[in-house]
């Protein structure tokens, strides 16, 4: 947000506030005590997002603005000014180009969608070329030697032609699950303690989700949340699990789960 120019908000909650925007959070659960404040508001609980909806923050919230289709929360957030036949200013589109190169790995993910916002973002006055080098740092060693230490740790699990991965990991999770798909996995499960929990990063390959149709947040995460004592949520390829338990077990169950998803297309 610095890079930006944009100063970071005051992290309290005004006590006169009353009504919550929840924007690309898919649980209420990943705000820490802060969300039992947010659903004491007056005026209930708004999310914006394009993750699959959890179904204990659909319970909650008052008014769900979703759009799974969107490959970045941004994309939805402009359709909101479009909606409103409001324009956005040079900083704000500037900010949500920024989100969407971001959550999109600078394109690489991106939807036909994707570019159309993006132009309109253009222009509004964002400049994607300046983007690049305000967002993007250099891996550090320590991620380096993190991602070196889940391969060492690493072990393969079969299903049919599909390989799955997973590991164990104190930090970097997110980075190393990435890894594994560079490396050749179709899916990676890379798990480690997360404040007296088991916290786990699931990737997986746009060619597994198309041929599958095994979605990680839905099949995957959401229900072993559930059913480990936490919680899980994401997207098709790219989703997280905090649970209860064994990292061994936890994982064991991640694979069994997927399994179970794929089914007999497991070719």
């Amino acid at each position: 947000m610095e890079n930006l120019g944009i100063s970071t908000p005051d992290q309290k909650i005004p006590v006169d506030a009353d009504l919550a925007v929840l924007v690309d959070t898919n649980s209420l659960d990943q705000l820490g005590r802060v969300s039992s404040t947010l659903l004491k508001m007056e005026r209930g609980l708004i999310v914006v997002d394009h993750h699959h909806p959890h179904p204990d923050t659909v319970r909650l919230a008052s008014h769900m603005i979703v759009d799974e289709s969107a490959a970045a929360a941004a994309e939805v957030v402009f359709r909101l000014f479009e909606a409103s036949s409001e324009e956005p200013e040079r900083m704000e589109a500037t900010a949500l180009m920024a989100a969407i190169f971001v959550e999109t790995k600078h394109f690489l993910l991106a939807r036909e969608s994707t570019f159309e916002v993006a132009a309109k973002l253009v222009k509004a006055g964002a400049d994607p070329r300046r983007l690049s080098g305000m967002l993007s740092s250099p891996m550090n060693r320590s991620e380096r030697v993190a991602r070196l230490r889940a391969a060492e740790r690493s072990s393969v699990a079969m299903l049919g032609n599909w390989i799955v991965v997973t590991s164990q990991l104190g930090s970097y999770q997110s980075s190393a699950a990435r890894a594994f798909l560079s490396l050749g996995a179709h899916v990676a499960f890379v798990a480690g303690d997360v404040k007296d929990k088991i916290r786990v990063n699931m990737r997986a390959t746009e060619d597994f989700y198309e041929k599958t149709g095994a979605h990680l947040a839905r099949d995957v995460a959401i229900p072993l949340g559930k059913l480990l004592g936490g919680v899980g949520g994401g997207h098709p390829t790219a989703a997280g699990l905090t649970a209860s338990g064994a990292v061994d077990d936890v994982l064991m169950a991640c694979v069994r789960r997927l399994r179970e998803a794929v089914g007999s297309l497991q070719t």
